[in-house]
C-alpha cells in the first residue's frame, strides 16, 4: 500500500523552516546540520511532488504551494501535539528538557539514572533549540547555551570558562605546548557557531602576537571534542561539555587557567506553572548543584 501521510520529521522540518529567517537558522533549532536539515525539506517536496520554497534569491521563501500547504498542515500539528499532551499527563512523572545534541550526550544522558534514583524523575530529552517548543509547552524546561530565556523566564544555570586542551599525544607525535607562544604552532579545531572563539579566547589570555588560523571548524561541541581526543589538535574546553574527557585523560588541560567567554548555560521555564511545579523544581536545583561541581573540578585540573 502506498504511504498516504510524509514522515511526520519532515513536516517538523517544513513548519520549522516557514517560521525561520532561514534553513541554517532552522537547522539550528531542530539541532540538526544544514545538510540534514535541506534533505528533509527536498524528501518532503518529493513525496508532494512540488516545490515549497523558491530558493532563486538570497533566502528561500514558501511558494503559493508552501503557504497553501502552511495554512492547512499547521493546524493538524498542532492538534496532535494537543492531543498527545493530553494523553500523557494523567501518565506523567516525566519532565520533558529540551537541549542540544552535545550537552545531552556528554552530560545530561550520563546522569539521568542517578536524577530517576534520587530524585524519582523520569527526564525525557528533547533535542531541539526551537523555542517554539517552550511557548507550545511542548517540553517543560529546556537547558541551552546562548539562548537567553524570554521575559525572566528562566535561571542561569552555570557561566562558562574555557581552556585548551589536547590529548596527551597529538597525531603528529607532539606533545601539548607549554606556553601561549606555541599554539600558533598548533592545528586549532574551533565551531561554526559562535564564531572566533579562539580569537576571543587568545586575547583574553594577553596574546598579542599573530593569531593562528582555524584548521577544522565543527557543527557542535561533542564533535570537537572528539576530534580533540583523536589528536587532531587544540580544542577549547568548558565545563559540562568536557568533563567526561578530562576525567578520562582522553583530553589534558594545555595552558594555565580557564578564562570567562562570555557564554552561559540557561534553564528555561515553559510557564509560571511549571517553575512553581515542586518536581521540576527539585530538578532545577539538581541541575544546578551538578553544574557547580562541575565547574569547580574543571578549574581544578589546570592547577
Amino acid at each position: 500500500m502506498l504511504r498516504q501521510t510524509p514522515p511526520l520529521e519532515a513536516t517538523e522540518a517544513f513548519l520549522t523552516a516557514a517560521r525561520s529567517p532561514s534553513f541554517r537558522v532552522a537547522a539550528v533549532a531542530m539541532a540538526l546540520s544544514p545538510s540534514a536539515f535541506s534533505r528533509r525539506i527536498q524528501l518532503l517536496e518529493a513525496f508532494l511532488d512540488a516545490p515549497l520554497f523558491d530558493r532563486s534569491g538570497s533566502r528561500a521563501v514558501l511558494t503559493d504551494t508552501g503557504r497553501r500547504y502552511l495554512a492547512e498542515v499547521q493546524p493538524a500539528v498542532e492538534a496532535i501535539r494537543r492531543a498527545s499532551a493530553e494523553i500523557r499527563k494523567p501518565l506523567d512523572n516525566r519532565v520533558r528538557v529540551a537541549t542540544s545534541h552535545s550537552l545531552a550526550a556528554e552530560w545530561l544522558l550520563p546522569k539521568l539514572g542517578v536524577v530517576q534514583r534520587d530524585l524519582g524523575v523520569q527526564v525525557e530529552l528533547v533535542i531541539s533549540r526551537d523555542r517554539q517548543l517552550l511557548r507550545d509547552q511542548d517540553v517543560d524546561l529546556a537547558v541551552w547555551g546562548a539562548i537567553k530565556p524570554e521575559h525572566g523566564g528562566g535561571d542561569l544555570l552555570v557561566a562558562l570558562d574555557a581552556m585548551a586542551a589536547s590529548a596527551p599525544v597529538l597525531a603528529d607525535g607532539r606533545l601539548p605546548p607549554r606556553d601561549l607562544a606555541s599554539f600558533v604552532t598548533y592545528p586549532l579545531l574551533d565551531l561554526r557557531s559562535p564564531p572566533n572563539l579562539w580569537q576571543q579566547w587568545l586575547h583574553s589570555m594577553g596574546h598579542s602576537g599573530r593569531v593562528p588560523e582555524v584548521t577544522m571548524t565543527f557543527d557542535t561541541n561533542q564533535l570537537s571534542l572528539e576530534a580533540a581526543s583523536a589528536g587532531l589538535g587544540l580544542v577549547l574546553a568548558v565545563p559540562l561539555l568536557a568533563d567526561r574527557f578530562l576525567e578520562s585523560g582522553r583530553l589534558r588541560a594545555c595552558a594555565a587557567r580557564p578564562v570567562p567567554t562570555g557564554m552561559a548555560y540557561w534553564i528555561h521555564h515553559a510557564s509560571p506553572a511549571t517553575r512553581r511545579n515542586p518536581q521540576i523544581k527539585s530538578l532545577v536545583e539538581w541541575l544546578k548543584a551538578e553544574a557547580e561541581v562541575s565547574k569547580v573540578l574543571f578549574a581544578a585540573r589546570t592547577q
